[in-house]
C-alpha cells in the first residue's frame, strides 16, 4: 500500500504551462500540503465523445517530470473528472484501460437522472459539482444516504467562491443541501485552483468549512483523515480484491494456522483459540494451561 501524508488537495487543474504548475505545486507544499492529485477533466455528454470507439477517456498527462522534481515533497496523484449526463458512461467506464491508470475517478453529474445514477451505481470515488458553470442540482436525501453507504465522497472546491460573489452563493447551497440531506457525511474541501493566489493553506480551509455548514471535526476531517480513506477506497478499487498479512515486529506472531509458533518468554506456543502453552516436558504438566486473553 502506497504511503500518503496530509494535508490532502485532490483538485488541481492540469495546466498545459509546466512553469505554472509548478509554481502552485510548490505554493502547495510552502502552505503544508502533502498529498495533492492534478485533475483531467473529460466531458463524456459531448458527442464525439460518445461515439463507440476502442477506449473514449483519454491517458494520464505524462507528470513524471513533477513527481520526479518533488520526490519526498509532494504524493502527485493522477485523477479525471468524467463529466456526464445519463447511465451509458458506465459500459464506457467498464471497458475504458485508460481509467484504471488513474489514482482517482470523479464523476460530476449534469442531470438529474445522472445524479442519481452517480450516488447509486458510479464506479468512482468522488462526486463533484461545477457551480461556476450554473449546475444547480441537488441530491435527495435519499440519493445521498446510499452514496455514503457505498463509501463514495462529495467534494467542495473552494476557490471558485473566492473569485466570484454568485458561485459563492451557489456553493453555499450545495454545501447547506448536504447538511441538510445527510449530516455533512464525508466530504471532502478541495481547491481547484488554477493560480497559486486562489489556494489557502490548511487553517484556513478549516475556517471556510463553517460557512459550508461543518463542524470543527468535519471541516479537519475534510483535508486530512477523509483524504487518506478517500485514498484507500480508491486503491481497493483499482486492485479489487487482495490478500494482506500482517506480521508483528515484537516477538507474538499472529497467523491463519494454529500451528505456528513464536518466541514468548521462554519458547511459548500462541494458537488463535488464546491459549498458551510453556515449553516444558508434557509428562511434568500434562494439562496446565494458561489463558492469554
Amino acid at each position: 500500500m502506497e504511503e500518503t501524508k496530509e494535508f490532502y488537495d485532490f483538485c488541481i487543474p492540469f495546466n498545459e504551462d509546466k512553469v505554472l504548475l509548478k509554481e502552485v505545486c510548490e505554493k502547495l507544499f510552502v502552505l503544508g500540503y502533502k498529498t495533492i492529485a492534478i485533475e483531467l477533466f473529460f466531458d463524456h455528454s459531448k458527442k464525439e465523445n460518445s461515439k463507440r470507439l476502442a477506449d473514449v477517456f483519454p491517458k494520464p498527462h505524462d507528470l513524471m517530470w513533477l513527481e520526479t522534481h518533488f520526490r519526498n515533497k509532494l504524493k502527485i496523484l493522477q485523477r479525471i473528472t468524467i463529466c456526464y449526463a445519463d447511465a451509458l458512461v458506465t459500459h464506457a467506464m467498464t471497458n475504458s484501460i485508460n481509467l484504471r491508470k488513474f489514482h482517482i475517478i470523479a464523476g460530476q453529474p449534469k442531470t438529474e437522472a445522472a445524479l442519481a445514477h452517480c450516488c447509486t451505481a458510479f464506479n468512482g470515488d468522488l462526486l463533484t459539482f461545477d457551480a461556476q458553470h450554473g449546475n444547480h442540482i441537488h441530491v435527495s436525501r435519499k440519493g445521498y444516504q446510499l452514496a455514503v453507504k457505498r463509501g463514495l465522497f462529495f467534494e467542495i472546491k473552494y476557490s471558485p467562491c473566492i473569485t466570484n460573489t454568485t458561485v459563492r452563493k451557489d456553493l453555499i447551497k450545495i454545501a447547506h443541501n448536504y447538511f441538510i440531506k445527510g449530516k455533512s457525511k464525508n466530504i471532502i474541501i478541495s481547491s481547484g485552483a488554477n493560480n497559486v493566489f486562489e489556494l489557502r493553506g490548511p487553517q484556513d480551509v478549516t475556517n471556510l468549512g463553517f460557512i459550508f455548514s461543518l463542524s470543527e471535526d468535519q471541516a479537519k476531517c475534510a483535508i486530512n483523515r477523509f483524504g487518506r480513506q478517500l485514498f484507500l477506497r480508491a486503491e481497493c478499487r483499482r486492485l479489487g480484491k487482495t490478500i494482506m498479512f500482517i506480521k508483528a515486529s515484537g516477538p507474538v506472531l499472529f497467523s491463519d494456522s494454529c500451528e505456528e509458533k513464536s518466541e514468548l518468554g521462554n519458547n511459548a506456543e500462541i494458537t488463535l483459540g488464546g491459549n498458551i502453552r510453556e515449553d516444558s516436558d508434557p509428562k511434568d504438566q500434562p494439562s496446565k494451561k494458561k489463558r492469554l486473553f
